[in-house]
């Protein structure tokens, strides 16, 4: 028989485990690998890792690449409103006037992000990245900008990545794992909770646990049949179209979004190059450079010339991909040699001599005389000699009548007469993705009924840079949000 204070000493046992019971969860939670694992360790996911690794978060960043950097390594400038390199060259800037200018240009820009990216760039890009070591040497304007507002450092974005890699590497709770694909997220009672991966050099495959997930996978600009998918319904579509990304802006953030229960928006918004060259180490010649110089007159197969070669890139590309086919000749002479430059790929660089493009029979057609020039290039040897001839008049006369370019004897080109004369062929690139994951103002990704999807975020151009930029693409509008929409989320 039990005695009476031993009944209820075995009660008062019994009733304090249901009440601890129903207060804790006695089940251990699961082992995190992270408190947030951030896919993508380019200029956006850079951005975010160091603002969480600052306020003391656990986080582990994943790259298909096994360098830091993503396209921001070969990429150039910052827009930025109201800085001290405006104020010292007597631009008196405000976020209001960068708003109206940024509207304008877009024509259907998201407003909320555009003005609280007029309202914090300063400092949340200027301000936070000098702090970190990076140096602001520069202000380049644009046609999208009233006054100048394109800041670069010494070694264009480089800079800003190099001091923004430096920063995550002191932080002790910042870890990064390279040659890591992430094939899917992990879903549980509708929330992400992390992520499956497989190293590309071992096969090695894991499960990744993770309060939140961060995609920082970039756009799919570098995905062709992605973009032709979703074309822009106001333009041409171009019978050829080189890649002028990252060949890892695939999309696959998209797909992992997706998969997750977000949803995607604008897909159709893209910002295209008109000024894409085949890259002649690109063997299946998908691949573009950049290139150009201001001198050259374009002429179209037909061998005419169709726009004005130096105006606004949003009027040059519907010019450009009006015509059959979508491609044009960039005609200059000897004396303007010196003047090309390139962009756009690791190997490239502008040498005098030797030159990797002008110098290369296969990309570039050279010639003594513009009859022999447009033989090689495939054009009618009359319709060029008689284009070069109108330009040379209206260069001598310092008025474009025709399309505009130059209204002066001080702001036209030289003429095109000193022998050899070259032409290099252009076609249409793709260079960045102006839509994405729906994010709403805090970076969560959205599904399709604009409900948060728990534990996912969306940065930089994995989400089209936040609509800023519309239906036109400007300068330092993708690198600018990717620090923005980085350190929001």
């Amino acid at each position: 028989m039990f005695s009476g204070r031993l009944i209820f000493r075995i009660f008062f046992a019994v009733l304090l485990g249901i009440i601890v019971s129903a207060c804790v969860d006695t089940e251990p939670e699961a082992e995190l690998s992270a408190e947030a694992i951030v896919v993508g360790a380019g200029i956006s996911g850079l951005s975010a890792a160091v603002e969480m690794g600052r306020a003391g978060v656990n986080v582990l960043v994943l790259d298909r690449n096994s360098v830091m950097g993503g396209h921001a390594v070969m990429a150039g400038g910052f827009a930025v409103v109201d800085t001290p390199i405006q104020n010292k060259l007597g631009f008196q800037d405000t976020p209001e006037l960068a708003y109206q200018d940024w509207m304008d240009w877009t024509e259907d820009g998201d407003p909320g992000w555009t003005r609280y990216y007029a309202e914090n760039s300063r400092r949340m890009i200027y301000d936070w990245v000098e702090e970190m070591g990076a140096e602001w040497v520069r202000v380049a304007s644009g046609w999208e900008n009233s006054i100048p507002r394109f800041h670069y450092t010494d070694r264009g974005a480089l800079g800003v990545v190099l001091a923004l890699f430096r920063t995550a590497l002191e932080l002790p709770n910042i870890t990064f794992r390279w040659n890591e694909s992430v094939e899917s997220l992990v879903v549980s009672e509708g929330r992400v909770t992390g992520a499956v991966t497989r190293n590309l050099r071992t096969s090695h495959e894991e499960t990744l646990s993770a309060r939140y997930v961060v995609l920082a996978t970039g756009g799919f600009a570098g995905n062709l049949d992605r973009v032709r998918a979703n074309w822009s319904p106001d333009l041409p579509e171009p019978g050829r179209l080189l890649i002028g990304s990252s060949v890892h802006a695939t999309g696959s953030g998209h797909d992992l979004a997706v998969q997750a229960g977000a949803a995607l928006t604008k897909m159709n918004r893209h910002y295209i190059y008109n000024n894409g060259i085949v890259d002649p180490r690109d063997p299946a010649g998908t691949l573009s450079i950049t290139g150009g110089n201001e001198d050259s007159l374009w002429v179209n197969a037909q061998g005419q010339r169709f726009t004005n070669e130096t105006g606004r890139d949003k009027r040059i590309l519907v010019d450009f991909l009006e015509q059959n086919p979508a491609t044009y000749w960039a005609v200059f002479d000897e004396s303007a040699r010196d003047t090309f430059a390139m962009r756009g790929r690791e190997w490239v660089n502008n040498p005098m001599d030797g030159h990797s493009v002008l110098d290369n029979p296969d990309i570039t057609h050279k010639a003594p005389t513009l009859e022999t020039l447009a033989s090689m290039a495939g054009i009618s040897g009359q319709a060029l000699r008689a284009s070069v001839q109108r330009f040379n008049e209206l260069v001598e006369s310092g008025v474009d009548e025709d399309f505009g370019r130059f209204s002066s004897q001080a702001d036209a080109p030289p003429k095109i007469q000193q022998p050899p004369f070259y032409a290099l062929q252009f076609f249409p690139m793709t260079r960045k993705s102006m839509g994405g994951i729906a994010i709403d103002t805090k970076g969560h990704a959205l599904s399709e009924a604009g409900e948060v999807v728990s534990g996912l975020y969306a940065v930089g151009e994995a989400n089209g840079s936040a609509g800023i930029n519309g239906k036109h693409g400007m300068d330092g509008m993708f690198l600018g949000p990717s620090v923005v929409t980085g350190r929001v989320a």
